[in-house]
């Protein structure tokens, strides 16, 4: 990229530079633009209706920034372009899907903020992993909503956070002891471990790609409970801890290695190497993700490299995670890949062995 800029700004000169630039990140002209009809929009006057541009452009230029980074983690998430209409208070609000583009149909006359939140919430709930939500239990669905738009208004505007819990989380989770509630404390619960979007939200994504002949939608709403209860003692461990990493279900497959003894990699890869071979493969696990401080990625990208004819490599990406030792808590930067079974099937049986 810079050897680009460099022969652009040399060909074309500083202005197309910038442009070619901001060409890259049209969500931060999204949001550049909101913030110009907001200054307007306190000027009154003729500038009355720039306050209904400034939340276009702001929903806009936030909704499909936390998007973008949201594919960092999971590559294969939804639409990556919003767009907002507006409509007459007696036309219901709604999202829709036009080609690659989530259309929003909101209301003239709601407050600002409301609408935010209105519009945040119909994104979320219209769009993110719409071909697992087939699958999945009422309570399992709304709760990945409530959360995932949670985080998002966190992320991007955490003025509104206190709209969207008085509008949304609230209500739906005023019975502590409902599912829903339920569902929302065991996602912050494996959100607090850095496993909630890398692993569970992109083991739902690969369990929306399969295509299932006799369905047996209970089979996979208890899967992915034991999905939830798998992950979160593995969110909590404690560094050193020897938990099960594996998880054999019927429709999801998969194993974290941790790779987190700096005595091992000094000498060899073989360990992690022979384990992922003997444990893994040799079980037909699907997804394999493999986690490392990060500076112990040229390592992790050697035992990869191991296995490349069996297993593709999905996507590489680095966080932070709070790692927790007997005695201490430290913050460290983390190396995550994902290997992916090359030719895993899409139809799959809805039961093991069934007729």
């Amino acid at each position: 990229m810079s050897e680009l800029v460099k022969y652009l700004l040399l060909s074309l000169g500083p202005a197309a530079v910038i442009l070619f630039i901001l060409l890259l990140v049209p969500e931060k002209i999204e949001k550049w633009s909101a913030l110009l009809w907001k200054g307007f929009a306190g000027l009154g006057g003729i500038f009355r209706c720039a306050h209904k541009r400034y939340l276009k452009h702001d929903l806009q230029g936030r909704v499909n920034e936390f998007v973008k980074t949201l594919r960092r983690q999971v590559p294969s998430v939804g639409p990556t372009k919003l767009r907002v209409e507006w409509v007459d208070p007696s036309v219901p609000r709604k999202s829709i899907i036009d080609n690659d583009t989530v259309v929003l149909r909101l209301r003239r006359d709601d407050p600002t903020e409301h609408n935010f939140v209105h519009g945040a919430y119909l994104f979320v709930s219209g769009t993110l992993l719409r071909r697992p939500k087939r699958y999945l239990s009422p309570p399992q669905k709304e709760a990945v909503d409530l959360f995932v738009c949670t985080k998002l208004l966190e992320q991007e505007k955490p003025a509104v956070v206190e709209a969207f819990l008085e509008q949304y989380l609230h209500p739906k989770t005023e019975d502590a002891k409902s599912r829903v509630s339920i569902y929302v404390d065991d996602f912050a619960i494996i959100d607090s471990g850095s496993l909630f979007f890398p692993v569970f939200v992109q083991e739902l994504e690969y369990l929306g790609d399969k295509v299932f002949g006799k369905r047996k939608d209970q089979l996979v709403i208890t899967e992915v409970n034991g999905l939830i209860d798998f992950l979160k003692p593995i969110a909590n461990r404690t560094i050193g801890d020897q938990g099960d990493l594996t998880f054999d279900g019927e429709y999801c497959r998969f194993g974290i290695v941790i790779v987190g003894k700096p005595s091992k990699l000094l000498t060899s890869v073989e360990p992690y190497v022979n384990y992922i071979r003997n444990d893994l493969v040799r079980a037909n696990t699907e997804t394999i993700y493999i986690i490392a401080r990060a500076e112990n990625a040229g390592r992790v990208e050697e035992i990869c490299g191991r296995f490349s004819d069996d297993y593709a490599c999905e996507r590489k990406v680095n966080f932070k995670k709070l790692l927790r030792y007997s005695d201490r808590k430290e913050l460290a930067l983390q190396h995550l890949v994902v290997l992916r079974k090359r030719g895993v099937s899409i139809i799959q049986p809805s039961e093991s062995g069934s007729q």
